[in-house]
């Protein structure tokens, strides 16, 4: 006969669990500023999905470190960059490791923004606490896609991500999301 501790659940039990059924933690765009002209141009996140971490002071206080060395890892070569006309989107990853070892991937796509003339590329960034490349670079696939239709279809895209329920292991993701020009399109 087994003897089985009691498993008390806590609200930041349920919180770790809940994270962990997620696809993923937040969503970020970065993109090169210059602080002062003549000055090299600096990564900052100019959009965060969701807007507000919702986490215990622990969790709260670690993504906002979090937050705070993204931009160093999307733009690591900040310094050489200037507006250019035509660019490959590019994916890469890179992993955040935590003080108590916990790790988070970050899943970045790099493009170019539509438009005419030199510009800057920005980085779309997926921060999640599971290993999977294929699995976020098809979703930054889609975030691409809507970005060149309209910036504004890029969030809707990633509440849904966000909100579609976690797979069971082997299974696939459906996410229902709208796409001017051809409906709501479901994607697993």
């Amino acid at each position: 006969r087994l003897k089985q501790t009691p498993r008390y659940q806590t609200l930041e039990r349920d919180l770790i669990e809940y994270q962990e059924r997620q696809l993923f933690e937040y969503f970020v765009v970065v993109s090169l500023h210059k602080k002062q002209a003549g000055a090299a141009y600096i990564p900052e996140v100019t959009q965060q999905f969701p807007l507000k971490l919702e986490r215990s002071f622990k969790f709260m206080r670690e993504a906002e470190d979090q937050l705070k060395a993204i931009p160093q890892f999307c733009f690591p070569d900040a310094k050489d960059w200037a507006p250019i006309h035509q660019f490959a989107s590019e994916t890469f990853s890179f992993v955040l490791t935590g003080e108590d070892g916990s790790r988070r991937f970050g899943y970045c796509r790099r493009l170019l923004p539509s438009g005419k003339g030199k510009r800057l590329p920005e980085v779309y960034c997926i921060v999640s606490r599971l290993g999977c490349f294929n699995l976020f670079s098809k979703i930054l696939d889609e975030v691409e896609k809507r970005r060149g239709i309209s910036p504004a279809l890029v969030q809707p895209l990633m509440r849904s991500v966000m909100e579609a329920p976690f797979p069971a292991l082997g299974r696939t993701i459906t996410v229902k999301n709208f796409l001017p020009g051809s409906g709501t399109e479901v994607k697993t």
